[in-house]
């Protein structure tokens, strides 16, 4: 399958995108990126995608080449053309072909798709294992496409059979590499605020939890991580990820809790009747 992207302003076969090696996102990483999944063949919560998107451009002073209306037509029609039950959209925008590697210019914009790989039943479960390091990432609040700390320490993720590496930072848990974090104590939800990126997938667990059990948007000291009843993950591509092991210790009884697994259903619900 020749798989269709978007690449500055046409609809193309991927195999034919040419990024110029004066690029400064592939000169300095200069760039900004996105990553929404579809469900029923739409594009889940697109509004939040696009403003996450469009805020993040601006606090690099990238300017989009298109606007709400038509991001919404371009990633319609790119579902369309590709095809799959169920799929990965990714969103990039860099600062274009720079003269001298620090100027931006005519931004480089990128819609592709890629086929949706859910994660094992069983971490749904059973729970997962996430490692610690200490790490804040450069601009939070943006969602930037330096990662490099996080590609840096995949092999000790793999080797510690971890889903995830979660940040932290002057004794204070963060967010992880790619995904936010919850905890729960005392029946409440509690997920860091200030200083982390702000996750469609968080927002809406927020949104879904009203009602049902009080939301704390503040820091959460590593102390309190020890003595959490529970943890979970949340992320585009994972949903809810119940975390039970934290640098080989276990979080609250060591298995998935209550709390956790009913916001599981009802976000499955929630993505179900999309």
């Amino acid at each position: 399958m020749n798989k269709k992207s978007f690449f500055n302003g046409k609809i193309i076969n991927e195999d034919q995108i040419k990024i110029s090696p004066r690029d400064i996102g592939f000169l300095r990483g200069y760039g900004v990126f996105d990553v929404m999944v579809t469900e029923n063949r739409k594009p889940f919560l697109i509004k939040e995608h696009f403003s996450r998107l469009e805020s993040s451009a601006k606090k690099l002073g990238l300017k989009l080449t298109f606007g709400f209306t038509d991001y919404e037509k371009i990633v319609i029609r790119l579902i369309k053309l590709n095809n799959y039950k169920k799929a990965i959209i990714r969103t990039v925008i860099t600062g274009g072909v720079s003269a001298d590697a620090f100027s931006p210019g005519k931004v480089t914009g990128l819609i592709m798709l890629e086929k949706f790989k859910p994660l094992p039943r069983k971490i749904y479960t059973d729970g997962a294992k996430v490692i610690t390091l200490e790490f804040q990432r450069e601009c939070p609040l943006a969602k930037i496409t330096n990662y490099v700390e996080a590609i840096k320490n995949q092999p000790l993720k793999k080797k510690k059979k971890a889903i995830e590496i979660l940040y932290t930072k002057n004794g204070k848990v963060l967010e992880a590499s790619t995904s936010n974090f919850f905890i729960v104590k005392n029946g409440d939800l509690i997920t860091p605020w200030d200083g982390v990126l702000s996750g469609t997938t968080r927002n809406l667990i927020i949104k879904l939890a009203a009602g049902k059990y009080p939301v704390e948007k503040r820091e959460i000291k590593i102390s309190e991580l020890w003595n959490a009843e529970e943890a979970f993950i949340t992320a585009t591509n994972k949903n809810i990820v119940p975390i039970v092991i934290v640098d080989g210790r276990k979080i609250g009884k060591g298995n998935v809790g209550d709390i956790t697994k009913v916001l599981i259903k009802t976000l499955d619900m929630y993505c179900r009747n999309y």
